[in-house]
């Protein structure tokens, strides 16, 4: 039996345009030739409608719930924009929460969403939770879409190229000159953090230094506290990818207070990229990931299991993460610190 997937695959049409053009939405602007090719490839399929997943919708409370560990974190605002975006296409609304670190269970965000409030959750599993605290959280009565992490038992989720992004990163640090590299990762229980360890080693290669590895986690007092940690060892590596961000973030104070000059003395990378990347002392060399595309596609996910499809695991591979060079990275001994503003590669 066709599925809408398939008449929109035969039409070479997005799932939500066709699900527009067999809906007869009469507020979707389609012009007339997409309209065509979107009923001759129902026709061809003997595509017939899920009337009962239509009830469903009509049904719906009209409003999806995002759920970030910080809602004032820059990292999740594109996120936050590509959720809403598709959200907004489709006559509906984003209720925008944070689920606190104490709080790892269906209640506690059964109490954030409301009874009815919302059709559907998108979550951003925050460092504190384990696999068994994030299953409890997402034990709810609505659908659940992950975002940027995967869990055995839980089909729904949308996740970003985390060893390619520090892949790029490496790659990066190996073209100016550096051959000892470290790594400040990300909280040991996420599983966003476990690909990104993997995508270093795998990228280091034979060259890597276990010593030169100290878990951390997402936040500036985590990054803060492994750059320490990092630097008090007997040896130091000459460039530091670093996990995240904000992380990068409190790395980059730690050096400082240190007496480790960036990039003189030590290159820095951080994976993820916000508008705080380009206001530090010095402005961070930063692999961006496609937030917004992610954003997109896992609200996508979300509607249209709501309109009866089935939910799926998928990686956001294209676009790619992109290199965005400023002045925290140099060759070794800092001999390309010049000024430089955004290049992305």
């Amino acid at each position: 039996m066709a599925r809408l997937k398939d008449v929109a695959a035969r039409a070479e049409v997005s799932l939500s345009v066709a699900s527009r053009v067999l809906n007869n939405d009469v507020e979707a602007r389609i012009n007339a030739q997409t309209r065509e090719r979107v009923l001759a490839a129902a026709a061809d399929l003997n595509y017939v409608p899920d009337h009962r997943a239509r009830a469903l919708r009509l049904s719906r409370a009209g409003a999806i719930a995002l759920i970030v560990p910080e809602v004032n974190n820059a990292i999740f605002s594109s996120l936050h924009e590509g959720v809403q975006e598709v959200v907004h296409d489709r006559h509906s609304a984003v209720f925008l929460a944070q689920l606190e670190h104490g709080a790892p269970d269906a209640r506690a965000l059964g109490e954030i969403i409301g009874n009815g409030r919302v059709d559907g959750v998108i979550l951003q599993r925050n460092e504190h939770l384990t696999d068994d605290g994030l299953r409890a959280a997402i034990a709810l009565d609505v659908p659940v879409v992950l975002f940027n992490t995967r869990l055995e038992g839980h089909v729904g989720s949308v996740a970003l190229d985390d060893q390619r992004a520090v892949s790029i990163a490496v790659g990066h640090l190996h073209t100016l000159g550096h051959r000892d590299v470290g790594f400040l990762a990300g909280p040991e229980n996420h599983d966003a953090a476990a690909r990104r360890l993997d995508g270093f080693r795998q990228a280091t290669g034979e060259s890597v230094r276990e010593e030169w590895i100290v878990p951390g986690g997402w936040e500036a007092g985590a990054g803060a506290d492994a750059m320490t940690t990092l630097l008090e060892r007997p040896e130091r590596p000459t460039a530091v990818v670093v996990a995240s961000l904000n992380a990068a973030v409190g790395a980059l104070r730690a050096a400082a207070s240190l007496g480790v000059h960036v990039p003189d003395d030590l290159s820095l990378v951080a994976v993820q990229d916000a508008w705080i990347a380009r206001f530090t002392v010095p402005t961070l060399t930063t692999v961006a990931m496609p937030m917004r595309q992610a954003g997109e596609r896992a609200a996508m996910m979300l509607l249209e299991h709501l309109g009866g499809e089935p939910l799926t695991n998928e990686l956001v591979s294209d676009p790619e993460p992109q290199l965005i060079v400023r002045q925290s990275s140099a060759a070794p001994g800092g001999s390309s610190s010049q000024e430089r503003g955004d290049v992305g590669v």
